[in-house]
């Protein structure tokens, strides 16, 4: 069993932390990290004709990077000081009335009490209905509902149509105005509703989304803290840029809606995944936004296995991708910069389906094809990448940002090519809740995941690990030693994934040793960037490195000679 980390509500220093500078150069950097790798791709491409299908990759890599470039870098709509002008300026006569609904499908009983009791402490008196809606039916879920006094629900038709289809049934039964949803795992401030309803004043707004922030403990295992601090780049850069082109992302959790919206589009988008996505674009259609609010005012559990964490990707690149197969952006007549926005994102989620298996080609290709032709330099288009995710990202991160965000972006890509396949033959693994063991034909779709990654990483560093001994034998160190660089960076990042892959796919189903069966509700850590002695001795290694390589300084290693 795994070790249930119980989150506890954002502090006050939290609140405000994607409110802070937008800081749009950090997604520039990134745009700018990748030019020079494009460019060496280009060149090696041309080599040859047998190698101009990495044309087509560059192809695909640059159409990302312009959408990106085009969707990512606009001014946020909203800064503190409105926010905090805004939620003052609020009085109505009387609150209106929430229904806050609590989704749950089988969460620990220790995640589920720890959010209900946040719940419990929220501010908005007398107009406040709590509804469980428990499509696993446990008799101690009831038990926990009616402790804190909260309306539990089991629909008759369990399990169809998953989430979408609960949210439905509750809103046969419930009447407020407003309808706020939280995740079964997230706790919520006292004042979650007081920062997010004012919005709502506005006509126009028919969902209001705010982030989702999850902890980054040292303590906690990898896989976890890397799903949790992968949110911040959405949510603190990409959701702002967004919401400027009236192009926000509705997440579903930590969210308000207008009910009038939603009876007006029919209900929740009746999707066994993705009804979030979906209902926030057919709200659109009827002629309302989705406002996003970057203040923390919940926090969540992110994935704590592996299996769990490719169900949820899994799970986000369906409902990307199936944009690819629905008519819904014209049928809404969306302006252009909302359509590149949600275009972004299915372009994005096919570079990273294709980029995991076609990154370790070409130094493969230079290492069994062409060994007489490596130079210390081609290790120079790499150094750029490197200094953005090993100095800048983890210097300027709130949450835990470190290389295992990288590792966990392989899997990432696995589970969006999975997703791919799917969505061409037009079918679905079955949905999990985040915090929930998989079983059944989503079990399996993770296992299949986790099982092509472990193949994948094993033949592809093994190759280079055996390309790289060739070309040293034939050559030497002298010309190769860039590539061994590399590959170091390669065995850094794949080698512990390797591990947790081969243990989460023992055939004995036993569990690793840093997966007890414990709770734990951990204090806050505080901002957790990397620490500037670090951060410039990365760059200085890097540097130095670059200088190598360019033979700008060669004579200070005479041993290469």
């Amino acid at each position: 069993m795994t070790v249930h980390h119980l989150p506890q509500p954002p502090s006050d220093d939290e609140l405000y932390w994607y409110f802070g500078p937008q800081r749009r150069w950090v997604l520039v950097s990134s745009s700018l990290a990748f030019v020079f790798t494009a460019a060496t791709m280009f060149t090696f491409a041309l080599r040859t004709p047998a190698l101009w299908a990495f044309l087509a990759i560059l192809g695909l890599n640059v159409v990302a990077l312009l959408l990106s470039s085009v969707n990512s870098l606009r001014q946020r709509r909203l800064t503190r000081a409105s926010h905090e002008v805004l939620v003052r300026a609020w009085r109505p006569a009387g609150l209106p009335g929430v229904d806050l609904y609590l989704p749950t499908c089988g969460e620990p009983l220790p995640v589920l009490a720890n959010a209900y009791r946040a719940v419990a402490a929220l501010d908005w008196p007398d107009a406040l209905t709590v509804w469980v809606l428990d499509d696993a039916d446990r008799a101690e879920v009831a038990d926990l509902a009616a402790e804190h006094g909260y309306r539990y629900v089991v629909r008759p038709d369990r399990g169809h149509l998953k989430k979408a289809g609960n949210l439905n049934h509750a809103l046969t039964l419930s009447e407020a105005e407003f309808i706020a949803i939280l995740d079964a795992d997230f706790a919520p401030r006292p004042d979650f509703l007081r920062h997010l309803v004012p919005y709502l004043a506005d006509p126009a707004v028919g969902i209001v989304q705010s982030p989702q922030c999850f902890d980054t403990d040292a303590g906690m295992d990898w896989i976890q803290r890397a799903a949790g601090a992968a949110q911040e780049w959405f949510f603190r850069w990409i959701q702002p840029s967004r919401d400027a082109s009236d192009a926000a992302i509705c997440c579903g959790s930590n969210a308000v809606y207008r009910r009038s919206a939603i009876d007006l589009a029919g209900g929740f988008a009746r999707l066994d995944h993705s009804e979030d996505l979906y209902t926030g674009l057919a709200l659109h259609e009827k002629g309302f936004r989705t406002q996003y609010v970057p203040v923390l005012v919940a926090k969540g559990t992110s994935p704590d296995t592996v299996a769990s964490f490719v169900n949820q990707q899994y799970r986000w690149a369906m409902g990307n991708l199936h944009l690819l197969g629905t008519p819904v952006l014209r049928r809404m007549g969306a302006p252009w910069r909302m359509r590149l926005c949600f275009y972004e994102g299915v372009v994005g989620y096919l570079t990273t389906a294709v980029n995991t298996f076609a990154a370790p080609l070409p130094p493969l290709v230079m290492m069994f094809w062409y060994p007489d032709d490596i130079r210390p330099w081609h290790v120079l288009p790499l150094l750029a990448p490197l200094w953005l995710w090993q100095v800048l990202l983890p210097r300027i991160s709130r949450t835990r940002w470190r290389v295992e965000v990288i590792r966990a972006n392989v899997l990432t890509s696995v589970a969006a090519a999975t997703a791919f396949w799917h969505t061409l033959r037009g079918r679905s693994a079955a949905w999990v809740p985040t915090g929930v063991r998989s079983s059944g034909s989503s079990g399996s779709m993770a296992r299949r995941v986790m099982s092509v990654s472990l193949l994948w990483l094993i033949v592809s560093n093994g190759a280079a690990a055996g390309g790289l001994a060739l070309a040293v034998a034939r050559n030497g160190w002298e010309p190769t030693w860039g590539l061994g660089l590399y590959l170091l960076v390669q065995l850094q990042i794949n080698v512990p994934l390797i591990r947790a892959l081969s243990a989460e796919l023992r055939p004995d189903g036993r569990v690793p040793a840093d997966h007890r069966s414990r709770t734990r509700s951990r204090p806050r850590t505080g901002t957790l960037p990397r620490r500037w002695p670090e951060a410039l001795a990365a760059s200085a290694v890097l540097l130095l490195t670059g200088l190598l390589a360019s033979g700008w300084v060669d004579p200070m290693l005479p041993w290469l000679s």
